[in-house]
C-alpha cells in the first residue's frame, strides 16, 4: 500500500477471540462467591480491558466499513499483494475469491507497469493472478524466491519448479500406452489435453497426470454410455471432443500473447528494479563522501541486479562498491588527460608543446581535476580567432596574387566575405596530403571545404599556413557561370546557398555516354579534367528529373569517405565510419546519439548517369555569355 499505514490482519477473529477468554477467566477466578445476604452494588464504573487484549465484541475493520470503502481502498494494491491478503483470514479469504471481487481484481491488474493481459474465460481472476504474479509452484506448493527457479508453462497454463516439472505429475506422451494401459484411446486422451514443453529445442511432450485420469474418466463415462446404447451419447460426446479442442486451442493462442506480454513485463520489471537500486546505492555512496559517481553503476555489477537491495545486502556489497568507486575515478581521471591532450594537439598544433606542461603533463596527474584544465585553457578560444584572422588573411592574399577580381590589394576586412562565396575555388598543391581523399587530392574546393581541409595536409602549423594552396581565376570564372546558370547572383551566392539549392547539372560538351547528372560541386571538379575546346556550358536539369536523381545518388554516409566528426571533438575533423566508432568508443562511456555526430555536408554524391533515364532537360534560367578565356 503507497502511502497507507501497514495493518497487520493475521488471524484477527482467532486472536480476539483467544484475547478475550483469557481476559474473561484471569478475572472471573479472582471473584469469591458470597454466602448469602445482601448483595453489593453493581459498579457503575466501564470496565476497560488491559492493553492488548481485545474486547469480545471487537470486529475486524473490514467487516466493519462499507465494502465499496473497503474495494477503494484495496485497488491501490497489485494483484499479488491481493493474493498475501487471501491468505492472512478465512474471511477475507471467502470474499476476495468470490465473484462478487472480479471488478476488484480487474482494477488491481491495471495498476501493474505495462498492464496485463485480459483474463480468460475459462480461468477466475484469481487464478489468473496467480499464474501470472505469483512464484508457486502448482505441483508441489513451494514458494520460490526468484521467477527463474518456478518457470510458466503457457501451453498448460501452470507453474512447475524443476523438480515438479520432471516427477511423476507429469507424463510423456511416447509411454502413456505404456503407463495406461487400460485406456483403449491413449491417443485420443493426448489430443484432447493441452501439453507442455520442457526449456530445450527437441524437449518431449509432456501432459499433466491428474488432468489425464479425469480426462480417461470422462471418455471412459462416455464409452459405458454409448455401450448402454443411451439416447444422444454419440452426439454428446462428439460435442465434447469438439468443445475441448476449442479449449486446447484457445489455450495455446492464449500462450503466445501470455507469453509477449510476460517478455515486456520482466524487461520493464527489471529496468525498475535496477532504477530504484542504483538510486540506493548511489544515495548510500554519496552519504560516505564519494562524489563524481556518475556511469560508475557501468562498471559495477551490483548495479545491475535486478533486485532489491537490503541493508544485509549493502554490508556485502560496500567494500566492492568503494574499490568500484575508486577505480572508476582513477579511469576518468585518465580519460580526462587524453581528452585534453587531443585538445591541446588539435587546437594549438605546433604551439601545443609549449603548454604541454601546463595542460598535461602535470606531476599530480592522479589528483588532476576538470577545473585545472579548464583554467589553463581559457585561453583557447582567443588562440583560434587569432588564427582564423590570419589564415583568411593569407588566403586573401592568395587571392590578389592569382589576379581575382574585386579583391583589394591589401585586402580589407569586406574583402573577406568574398571566401564564402560559391565562386572562390582552391587547391591543395601538396602531393599526398596526411589523410587523402577525392577532394583533398589536388581537387578544387572552395571556402567551406577548406575547413577541413587544413588538418589533413602536412604544411599544417601554428597557426595552420596555407603554403599549399593555390587560387585558380578561371575555376572561379567557370562556377560564377554556373551560379548564372541557376538564376543567383555570382556576387552574393554563398556555398551553403548553394547546397541547399541541390540542383543537379550537365555538361553540354560531353559525348552521350559520359553525361553525368552532377551537383555544383561535381561541376568544379568536372571542369579541372575537361577539355576546354569540349566545353560548350551547362544545362540544369528539371526539378522532376532532379528527384529521380537523387533518389538514385550514394548517400555521404554510406561510403568509407571522410564524413563523420565527433561533436565533443570539433577540432579533431572528419574521420571515416569505422575510425569514428573506435574513437568513440574509446574516448566516450557514456550511450551514443545521434547528437553526437556531425555528418559532413560538403561532399557531393557521386554522379549518376543520364543516358536512358532523364527527359529533355530544362533551358538556362538566364542564358548568359561564356567565361572569356573560352
Amino acid at each position: 500500500m503507497v502511502g497507507t499505514r501497514k495493518i497487520t490482519v493475521v488471524s484477527y477473529k482467532e486472536l480476539s477471540d483467544s484475547d478475550s477468554d483469557a481476559y474473561e477467566h484471569k478475572h472471573s477466578a479472582g471473584l469469591k462467591r458470597r454466602r448469602g445476604g445482601k448483595q453489593s452494588k453493581k459498579s457503575h464504573k466501564k470496565r476497560v480491558a488491559p492493553a492488548g487484549v481485545a474486547l469480545a465484541n471487537s470486529k475486524p475493520p473490514w467487516t466493519v466499513l462499507p465494502l465499496d470503502v473497503v474495494h477503494e481502498i484495496f485497488r491501490w494494491l497489485e494483484p499479488l499483494d491481493l493474493l498475501q491478503l487471501a491468505r492472512t483470514t478465512r474471511t477475507l479469504r471467502s470474499h476476495l475469491m468470490s465473484k462478487v471481487s472480479s471488478s476488484l481484481w480487474k482494477s488491481t491488474r491495471e495498476n501493474v507497469i505495462g498492464g496485463t493481459p485480459e483474463c480468460p474465460e475459462y480461468m477466475s481472476e484469481p487464478a489468473f493472478a496467480r499464474l501470472l504474479f505469483m512464484n508457486e509452484c502448482f505441483v508441489c506448493g513451494k514458494i520460490e524466491t526468484s521467477p527463474e527457479e518456478c518457470r510458466i508453462y503457457w501451453n498448460i497454463q501452470m507453474r512447475c519448479c524443476g523438480e515438479g516439472f520432471v516427477g511423476r505429475n507429469f507424463s510423456i506422451k511416447g509411454y502413456l500406452d505404456k503407463e495406461f494401459r487400460k485406456v483403449k484411446n491413449a491417443s485420443l486422451v493426448a489430443e484432447l489435453l493441452p501439453y507442455a514443453s520442457g526449456q530445450y529445442l527437441f524437449a518431449p511432450r509432456r501432459y499433466y497426470v491428474p488432468a489425464l485420469r479425469k480426462m480417461m474418466a470422462d471418455i471412459k463415462n462416455y464409452e459405458n454410455l454409448i455401450i448402454a446404447q443411451t439416447p444422444r451419447a454419440e452426439e454428446d460426446f462428439e460435442a465434447f471432443k469438439t468443445t475441448q479442442k476449442n479449449h486446447v486451442a484457445a489455450m495455446r493462442k492464449g500462450a503466445r500473447i501470455y507469453g509477449h506480454w510476460h517478455i515486456t513485463y520482466k524487461r520493464l520489471r527489471d529496468q525498475q528494479l535496477r532504477a530504484e537500486r542504483k538510486a540506493v546505492l548511489t544515495a548510500k555512496l554519496l552519504a560516505e563522501g564519494h562524489d563524481h559517481l556518475g556511469d560508475i553503476h557501468s562498471a559495477f555489477r551490483a548495479y545491475d541486479k535486478a533486485e532489491k537491495l537490503s541493508e544485509d545486502g549493502w554490508i556485502a556489497i560496500r567494500d566492492h562498491a568503494v574499490k568500484a568507486v575508486v577505480q572508476y575515478k582513477r579511469d576518468r581521471r585518465k580519460t580526462l588527460l587524453n581528452h585534453r591532450r587531443s585538445v591541446a594537439v588539435a587546437v594549438l598544433m605546433g604551439e601545443a608543446n609549449i603548454n604541454e606542461d601546463l595542460i598535461v603533463d602535470r606531476e599530480d596527474d592522479e589528483e588532476a581535476t576538470a577545473k585545472d584544465f579548464h583554467d589553463t585553457l581559457n585561453c583557447v578560444e582567443e588562440w583560434v580567432e587569432e588564427w582564423k584572422t590570419e589564415r583568411r588573411l593569407r588566403m586573401l592574399q592568395i587571392m590578389v596574387s592569382a589576379g581575382a577580381a574585386a579583391i583589394a590589394d591589401p585586402p580589407t576586412e569586406q574583402d573577406s566575405a568574398r571566401l564564402k562565396l560559391a565562386t572562390t575555388m582552391f587547391s591543395c598543391t601538396t602531393p599526398f596530403p596526411r589523410r587523402s581523399s577525392e577532394q583533398t587530392r589536388g581537387g578544387l574546393m572552395c571556402f567551406t571545404l577548406l575547413e577541413r581541409h587544413f588538418r589533413r595536409c602536412h604544411t599544417g602549423g601554428f597557426p595552420w599556413n596555407t603554403t599549399c594552396l593555390k587560387y585558380s581565376n578561371e575555376a572561379e570564372e567557370m562556377i560564377r557561370y554556373l551560379v548564372v546558370v541557376v538564376g543567383r547572383d555570382p556576387e552574393t551566392t554563398t556555398a551553403d546557398q548553394m547546397d541547399d539549392l541541390n540542383a543537379r547539372f550537365y555538361c553540354q560538351g560531353c559525348p552521350k555516354w559520359e553525361k553525368l547528372a552532377r551537383s555544383w560541386r561535381n561541376c568544379a571538379a568536372h571542369f579541372e579534367d575537361h577539355p576546354l575546346d569540349m566545353f560548350q556550358g551547362w544545362l540544369v536539369v528539371s526539378p522532376a528529373d532532379t528527384i529521380k536523381i537523387i533518389h538514385r545518388e550514394i548517400s555521404n554516409t554510406a561510403d568509407a569517405g571522410n564524413r563523420l566528426q565527433c561533436s565533443h571533438h570539433e577540432f579533431d575533423g572528419y574521420d571515416s565510419p569505422s575510425s569514428f566508432w573506435d574513437h568513440f568508443r574509446s574516448a566516450h562511456s557514456e550511450e551514443f546519439n545521434l547528437g553526437d555526430v556531425i555528418i559532413n555536408p560538403l561532399v557531393p554524391p557521386q554522379p549518376i548517369s543520364l543516358d536512358g533515364e532523364i527527359s529533355q532537360p530544362a533551358p538556362p534560367l538566364n542564358p548568359t555569355p561564356k567565361p572569356s578565356h573560352l
